[in-house]
This record gives structure tokens, sequence and C-alpha cells, in this order.
């Protein structure tokens, strides 16, 4: 007997069974068993579940597909082409935002709050609360068809903070508990909480997703997604999937190694990235000018405006990235480089120095095959990604 190779659980099942459908109009729940090396009752299961969520839709057998039956012809299942609806939380370092977004890239109901993550003792009971705003603004009573979590730290599917970082301390002076959430897997809770199939991501993977299905990378296979100067991070798409490495890290650019005289990071090591570039180096170039009040927006605003000190402090800051970017770009060979469409106008200057860095310290080859853009969904990139995880889930 043939050994099979079953996806571990329902959800492995299910994403089977969306997958072959995904490439095939219609099958029979033994064509699927049979295609997915996997027991009928599991794929009945399965389709069952899927069935019941509104993702495939039933039709009556052919008596001349299957004439060489008997009895009545076995239903065919296909996936159900209408948009059904996902209800996405992104939290990132300042602000949480939520939506309830089609799985074709419409957004019908969103809402956004400055929201300090480390203070959340209940990320379920929050999730619930923001996708009820939401709803609320979509004028919506519409079933959801998945749940998708985003977070501003490194995460590993089915444990929770992927640990290269110190964990944060779980009591900081004069603020509540840390969120001991954190290090586990909650999407089974979400699950629960919700009645739906829930996934939790990196924000930055699922930025890189959004640009991939309904931004500027759209059409593209291998991509890097760029989150700069109000946070640093990386998605990292490669034959078209997104890359999460062995335990969560892939794309975790703040801690590319730079300077080994560097001041400490918080995962122990000396001169990642994520210290020596970081949005108080971009302020401490710009509070002799502005004031020791200046903030990163308004050293955005400034720029967008032409300031040609602030333009040159960013400038500075895209080269430095870039320069060591440019070891993962010859490793990974991308064909475009997407910078956090956030940046809006102020962009520019971070780009000019990030192309003058990596062509500095590129192969020709490898830098000729590369383009470099600004994301087009801006806020909306990882609500629209995780409409995208949601409807082919990876």
């Amino acid at each position: 007997m043939t050994e099979q190779h079953a996806p571990a659980g329902p959800r492995g099942a299910e994403r089977s069974v969306v997958a072959l459908l995904g490439r095939r109009e219609a099958l029979t729940r033994s064509q699927l068993a049979r295609l997915a090396e996997l027991p009928l009752s599991t794929v009945t299961g399965a389709t069952a579940r899927l069935l019941a969520r509104g993702l495939l839709e039933e039709e009556p057998g052919s008596a001349a597909q299957e004439a060489h039956r008997r009895g009545r012809p076995a239903a065919r299942l296909r996936l159900v082409r209408h948009a059904s609806l996902v209800g996405a939380v992104v939290i990132t370092h300042r602000v949480a935002r939520a939506a309830l977004v089609s799985t074709d890239g419409r957004i019908l109901g969103r809402v956004e709050t400055p929201y300090d993550w480390l203070q959340c003792p209940d990320i379920v009971a929050e999730s619930a609360r923001l996708l009820a705003r939401a709803r609320d603004d979509a004028h919506s009573a519409a079933p959801l068809g998945g749940v998708v979590l985003g977070l501003p730290v490194p995460y590993r599917q089915g444990a929770g903070l992927a640990q290269l970082e110190s964990a944060p301390d779980p009591r900081p002076a004069g603020r509540p508990p840390a969120a001991a959430w954190l290090f586990r897997d909650v999407s089974p809770d979400l699950t629960r909480a919700f009645d739906v199939p829930a996934t939790v991501d990196n924000e930055c993977n699922l930025a890189a997703l959004g640009e991939l299905a309904f931004g500027a990378a759209r059409g593209r296979r291998h991509v890097i997604y760029l989150k700069l100067v109000t946070g640093m991070g990386a998605g990292l798409i490669v034959n078209g999937q997104l890359v999460r490495g062995a335990n969560g890290l892939a794309g975790e650019l703040s801690h590319l190694h730079v300077d080994s005289a560097g001041p400490m990071c918080r995962c122990g090591a000396r001169g990642c990235l994520g210290v020596v570039a970081t949005t108080d180096h971009v302020l401490e170039a710009a509070r002799p000018l502005f004031g020791p009040d200046v903030n990163i927006y308004d050293v955005l605003g400034l720029a967008a405006q032409g300031e040609a000190t602030v333009r040159r402090v960013l400038d500075d800051f895209g080269r430095l990235v870039g320069r060591h970017l440019a070891p993962a770009c010859v490793m990974l060979n991308p064909e475009l480089i997407v910078v956090d469409g956030t940046l809006g106008p102020a962009a520019a200057p971070v780009m000019e120095g990030l192309q003058d860095g990596l062509r500095r310290h590129m192969p020709d080859g490898a830098y000729r095959a590369l383009t470099i853009t600004l994301g087009r969904l801006a806020e909306n990139a990882e609500l629209l990604g995780a409409a995208h995880l949601a409807r082919a889930p990876r």
C-alpha cells in the first residue's frame, strides 16, 4: 500500500481541496480524494465544511460523464466564484485597523484607531470589538468566510511569536502586563470565537500579499516588499508564493547584521540594521532644524513639500538600507521591490537612496533585472493581503 502524506488536520485537507478545485473546473469527492491522496472520509468532511461556509457549490453529476458507473451520477464540486467576506484585523506599532474585505479586493467597512498592542490582554476579544465596528461601518450583516489577524512581530504559524528577539518584559514598569497571547498560536481561539477559519501572520507578509494580488506587484512572481521609516520589515514572495522561513523569521530586515561595533539590539546581537537605521536617527538629524518636538510624520510631511535637508536625510536612510539589502537581492534575484505606499510623496528620496545603495553593491546583471516601485495600496495593503490569504490558504 502506498503511504499517504496527508496535510495535518482539517485545515490542511481544506487547503488541498481548494487548491485542486482552483486548477480544475469541477471534481467529485472521490476524484478529490484520489488526487489529494487523502481518505474519502477526510475529503467528505472538508468539503462539508467548505460548503457550509459558502466557499464551494455542488452541481448534479452528468450521466454522460459517468456512464461507466451504476446508480446516480456523483455530484461534482466547484469553487464559488462570487466573492466572500473576510474579517481583517491588522495591528501595527501605532494603530489598529479592521475591515470587512471581499476576496475580490473590495473594502466594505473599515475602522482605524490608535492602539498599543502590548497593553492588550485578550486579542480575540479586541478583534471581535474591532470587527464589530467595521461591520457597523459597512452596514452589512453578511457572514464572514474567514478571519485574518496581522501583527507587527515575526510570527511562527501554529506557535506564536518567533523568538529571534528577546521576549518583551511581561510586566514593564508603569504598564499593564504585556500580551501573554503573543507566545502561543491564537488562531484556534479566533476560529472558535468567529466560527470560521482563522489565520495569524506578520503585517509585512500581509502587505506583500496585498500588493501581489491587488497592487503594484500584480502579475509578478519574485518580489520583496519593504516597510521603511515608520517601521522596518520585509515580506518575501518567491515564485509567486509567500516565504515565511523555517520558523517565521524570513523578511526580518531589521536584524540584518551591519556593524560589529554598533549598538546592542534586543535580539542579543550588536549592530543590527534596525538599531543602526532607525526613526530616531532620522529625527536626530531633523531636530536641530525643526525643534525637539518634531515627529516622523512631520518629517514625512516636510519631505513631501520638498524640504531639501529632510530629503537628504531620507536619501541617506534609503542608501544605507540599500547597501545592506543588496546581498539578499543577489541571493533571491527579485524582479521587483515594492516600498511601503504609506510614505506617499515622501517616498521619493528614500527610493532614490535605496536604488543607489543597491546599484553600488550588486552585480550589474542582478541589478538590471530589478525594478523599484512605490506600493499602490497604502494603509490598505495589509487588509487586502488578509483577504488574499483567506482566499488562497498557504
